[in-house]
């Protein structure tokens, strides 16, 4: 009997999509970095924001050498999450790989995430940061918490993302009153859906210095160390009545955001109670939470795990996550 020889597997296409904005000094070496993937890149697309430098110029000469870079400049500027967003929708491939301009990306980045993503919506990887122009950085090797219930207070790194292009059919569309940034909206959608993994390997090498859009000094009170965690509860009781009205703002904007995602799990639900609660004033308000938090106490920090350490941070953390926020009185805002 003739055996019929079986069609080989198709594999998943995968798009790069960078966004820059007056990159010029360090463009080359990420471009250079993305050609050296191991993992075939159907295409990379880059979006510049108007840049008033010559990083379109070095952009379009790549792409005259590699067919499959692609290049598009906006009129005017857009701003990153915007750019981002609206260059997503531009992306051909099954998954989209998310990329800053400044960054070095280890070259089986690709290869090692989408062994990695399997059937999930997004996979993150690790990052290590660097500074060739003497900006102070610093790695914490702990394996991170990409839990719901943490991510309800921070996001997965937005320069580690590779996703399905299904995730931006499920996340709520950016509107002004939803309006905060792309990897929130990424990885909450995901995580709601319990559809988020990790590589746990340094993937990417995240450039630090004073041009690049989220740089932010150290904070040495970030360091886990008894003074620091009676500094940080000292200085959230003492501002309290400072930083909650902005954090009660924030808060309602991420609220808006979950009500626009479809999930339906009791940790979902959970996620929706925590963050309503943030929203509203009051003692009783306070005490609930602290309960939630100790309910989840276990997927509330930076690294996963419980003990009695946990358990007293959890009971505090309601408290002490003012800390946390202090930068919207500080910046005169209350936006993410």
């Amino acid at each position: 009997m003739h055996q019929e020889t079986p069609l080989p597997k198709k594999t998943p296409t995968v798009s790069v999509v960078m966004c820059t904005y007056n990159g010029e000094a360090y463009l080359r070496q990420q471009l250079d970095s993305l050609l050296r993937q191991t993992y075939p890149l159907m295409e990379i697309i880059i979006q510049d924001d108007h840049s008033t430098d010559h990083t379109a110029e070095i952009a379009e000469a790549y792409g005259k050498e590699h067919p499959h870079i692609r290049l598009s400049v906006n009129p005017t500027r857009k701003g990153i999450n915007d750019n981002f967003i609206s260059a997503f929708a531009k992306a051909r491939g099954e998954y989209i790989a998310v990329c800053d301009q400044d960054d070095i990306w280890e070259p089986e980045k690709i290869e090692k995430q989408m062994a990695t993503i399997h059937g999930h919506l997004l996979c993150t990887c690790r990052s290590r940061p660097f500074s060739d122009t003497g900006e102070a950085t610093s790695f914490d090797p702990r394996t991170p918490n990409y839990h719901l219930i943490r991510l309800l207070y921070c996001s997965v790194p937005g320069h580690t993302i590779l996703f399905h292009r299904r995730l931006l059919t499920l996340m709520p569309m950016p509107t002004a009153a939803l309006k905060t940034y792309y990897d929130v909206y990424l990885s909450l959608t995901a995580a709601a859906y319990g559809s988020l993994v990790l590589t746990d390997e340094v993937l990417v090498h995240q450039r630090r210095h004073p041009q690049a859009a989220t740089y932010e000094k150290a904070d040495s009170r970030r360091s886990p160390s008894m003074a620091n965690g009676l500094y940080i509860l000292w200085w959230s009781v003492t501002h309290q009545h400072e930083v909650r009205p902005a954090m009660r703002e924030y808060f309602r904007r991420r609220q808006r955001l979950l009500q626009g995602i479809k999930a339906s799990t009791p940790l979902f639900e959970d996620a929706k109670h925590i963050i309503a609660l943030q929203t509203r004033a009051g003692l009783c308000s306070l005490l609930r939470l602290s309960l939630l938090h100790l309910k989840h106490r276990h997927h509330l920090f930076y690294t996963e795990g419980s003990g009695i350490v946990n358990f007293f941070r959890a009971m505090l953390y309601c408290v002490m996550q003012v800390y946390n926020y202090r930068y919207l009185i500080r910046r005169g805002k209350s936006s993410d």
